[in-house]
């Protein structure tokens, strides 16, 4: 099975000079955790999750209002392209301790977003799904 077929294409995005109530805002609205932070071209900047948010602005004082993304996203994003297969998706997740992995072309534009759940209700890969949640769930450095 190709990542085109069970990404969700309709991904909403901020850019790496939103700040972060404007990325909060939109998490509320979508009822999501991750947001892809993308430049004016649409290709893949970072990503930033509920958890980082959390995180940095607590932990540094910051003003959810003053504080761009930019600041502390990710910056190196696992990624995978739209015709690679099901199981590198479900390697790169594993590996990276990651839930969720943005799809791109490439030149880095965002095409959708995969996440464990889409993996596991879509993917009919179940061995492979409960492999990646466990090694995924292993303590160790998760980001997204």
């Amino acid at each position: 099975m190709k990542c085109s077929e069970i990404m969700t294409k309709e991904i909403k995005a901020c850019h790496p000079e939103s700040t972060i109530k404007e990325a909060v805002q939109l998490m509320k609205k979508l009822n999501c955790g991750v947001i892809p932070v993308v430049d004016k071209n649409n290709v893949l900047q970072g990503i930033v999750t509920d958890r980082d948010i959390v995180f940095y602005t607590v932990l540094n004082d910051k003003e959810p209002e003053l504080t761009f993304l930019s600041e502390f996203m990710t910056k190196n994003v696992i990624t995978c392209h739209a015709d690679d297969n099901l199981d590198t998706v479900i390697h790169k997740m594993s590996k990276s301790q990651v839930r969720r992995i943005p799809i791109v072309d490439d030149n880095h534009k965002l095409l959708g977003l995969i996440t464990l759940g889409d993996v596991a209700v879509k993917g009919h890969e179940e061995h492979e799904t409960f492999e990646a949640l466990e090694h995924i769930s292993e303590p160790g450095m998760k980001r997204y």
